[in-house]
């Protein structure tokens, strides 16, 4: 029995009746920012939307238990771990920082395979402003944010290979979109967002160039369907791919499968201790190297190579993060103990290390400023400076063999989950090595010290301490056509003309910003489209 959409509200999918059709104009999958940012710019238009969320409104561990999966390849977060399902999604504990994309970003680099976006920076940036204000930073102009940043005298660096740049932190009490749009949505005329909702299949109709439904299950067993005109996955990168992958009843490949490179090209923004700069008495400003306010905004800067530089020189982005290391003097007593009584008084302090080895302090002004006698403390925890750590965190380059894929084993759904193998390679390695010979080489005319590259490595090749940032990029990734990608330049599934897909899975490339910003932008871009030309 088919029913139209109800009472606008967040509703129960529990219960829903068994086997119940909902009719809708737009069923969105997924209530985290992408399916939240889609489900807001489309109130108060004339089309009826149901969001399904997989989560209710807290952490629940047997709906979590759904992400679960094994890691095949580099070692990586747990699938459970890694992402959040409730509503609000990985809002619920991001950390809040936000760049756009370069424009060179969006550009394909030469001799990486793979490179370059169907679409243009001049297509995504009409959007950021709007999609600084839905993240949550306090102001939309980036410019003059950089420019009171780079006041803080940050190492001079030539600008033809490296520059200094800034990442800007949404505040800690407008990061979570669910605390901030719950009441929003629930006023909505024409929403409703269904908790508790598992989208478990894409069903199409038999030449496979529309979908007809979305086949909905809840783990207390409840069963029912959504008719739409439009639908959008904003699942994430690791749930969107298995879904239409799991879709396999009427195509075997999956729905929009047919070339094979769904789940394919996950990309990460890797990150491990790459270097120790030996100072040579001019010290970077530290201020600027960590979080901290400016104004209203909160940032922190980091050093990378010049995007012209890197698409002459067939590069990708390599960020470079300072953290200034010190070692405490041996005659000090009960430093430890010092230490531990000024914890409970800074917040700004990250760790404390056993005795012996670097304190690594990040704010030695505050810290001085806080204790009673600021002259001791300050000459206790100084120290001498021993060096200045240097994390790269890159940009990977886009490689098919880094994919989901379905495996055996059944979640309590009765869904496929899947396994993550995640792989870098010979031109990520590459890149960074680069990179940091180059930088070393600027380090040095700059007069700030020497560079010391670290090579510890494991089995793999790549240092032990190599992790990534939970950021799900590619596996549903953006191009010009079916055969590199699943979805066209407006976010439409290749070959299917109502299927689109939201969200950091559509990344052609990872860039060097974290993701949340631009795929904040590329949601709103979609919902101008559906708008428009979608939803004629």
């Amino acid at each position: 029995m088919a029913t139209p959409m109800g009472q606008p509200m967040f509703a129960d999918a529990r219960a829903v009746e068994q086997n119940r059709v909902l009719e809708t104009e737009v069923c969105i999958v997924g209530g985290g920012a992408a399916g939240i940012t889609l489900a807001r710019d489309l109130i108060n238009s004339r089309f009826r939307v149901v969001v399904l969320e997989s989560g209710g409104f807290s952490y629940d561990v047997s709906t979590q238990d759904l992400y679960r999966g094994p890691n095949t390849g580099l070692p990586y977060f747990a699938l459970d771990g890694v992402r959040l399902r409730y509503f609000g999604g990985t809002t619920n504990h991001w950390s809040g920082d936000c760049r756009p994309f370069d424009d060179a970003d969006f550009e394909a680099r030469r001799g990486i395979p793979y490179t370059g976006w169907p679409i243009g920076a001049a297509d995504v940036r009409p959007f950021y402003g709007r999609a600084s204000v839905t993240c949550g930073l306090p102001t939309t102009n980036l410019r003059s944010v950089t420019s009171s940043a780079l006041a803080l005298a940050p190492i001079r660096l030539r600008k033809e290979r490296f520059v200094n740049r800034i990442v800007r932190v949404v505040p800690p009490t407008a990061r979570n979109f669910a605390a901030r749009y719950k009441e929003e949505l629930q006023r909505a005329d024409n929403v409703t967002v269904y908790l508790h909702a598992n989208a478990v299949e894409v069903k199409t109709n038999e030449s496979g160039r529309k979908v007809s439904a979305i086949r909905v299950a809840t783990l207390s067993g409840r069963r029912f369907s959504v008719r739409a005109r439009v639908f959008v996955l904003a699942a994430g990168g690791l749930e969107t791919p298995r879904l239409l992958l799991a879709s396999n009843r009427q195509w075997p490949r999956g729905v929009g499968n047919h070339n094979g490179v769904v789940g394919r090209f996950f990309m990460e923004h890797p990150r491990f201790l790459a270097a120790y700069l030996a100072s040579a008495g001019k010290q970077p400003n530290p201020r600027f190297y960590t979080e901290h306010e400016t104004g209203r905004e909160r940032i922190q800067g980091y050093i990378a190579s010049a995007k012209e530089f890197q698409l002459a020189s067939g590069l990708l982005d390599v960020q470079l993060h300072l953290e200034q290391v010190y070692h405490v003097p041996k005659d000090v007593s009960d430093y430890a103990g010092y230490i531990a009584d000024l914890v409970d008084e800074v917040d700004s302090w990250e760790r404390v290390t056993i005795p012996g080895l670097p304190i690594p302090i990040p704010y030695p002004d505050v810290l001085r400023d806080a204790a009673r006698d600021p002259k001791d403390t300050y000459n206790a925890l100084r120290g001498k400076l021993n060096s200045i750590a240097v994390t790269a965190r890159i940009e990977q380059a886009p490689n098919p063999n880094s994919r989901v894929r379905l495996i055996r084993e059944r979640d309590a759904l009765g869904m496929h989950r899947i396994a993550l193998h995640w792989q870098l390679s010979a031109i990520d390695k590459a890149n960074v090595n680069r990179t940091l010979a180059l930088f070393g080489v600027e380090i040095g005319r700059a007069g700030a010290g020497r560079l010391k590259v670290l090579h510890a490595q494991n089995e793999t090749g790549w240092p032990a301490d190599t992790g990534g940032g939970s950021h799900l990029m590619g596996t549903t990734r953006m191009s010009r056509d079916s055969r590199h990608g699943v979805v066209d330049r407006d976010g439409r599934v290749h070959g299917i003309s109502n299927l689109y897909i939201a969200g950091s899975s559509v990344f052609a490339t990872a860039g060097g910003a974290t993701p949340t910003l631009t795929l904040v932008a590329l949601t709103l871009r979609l919902a101008e489209h559906l708008k428009t030309v979608g939803l004629r």
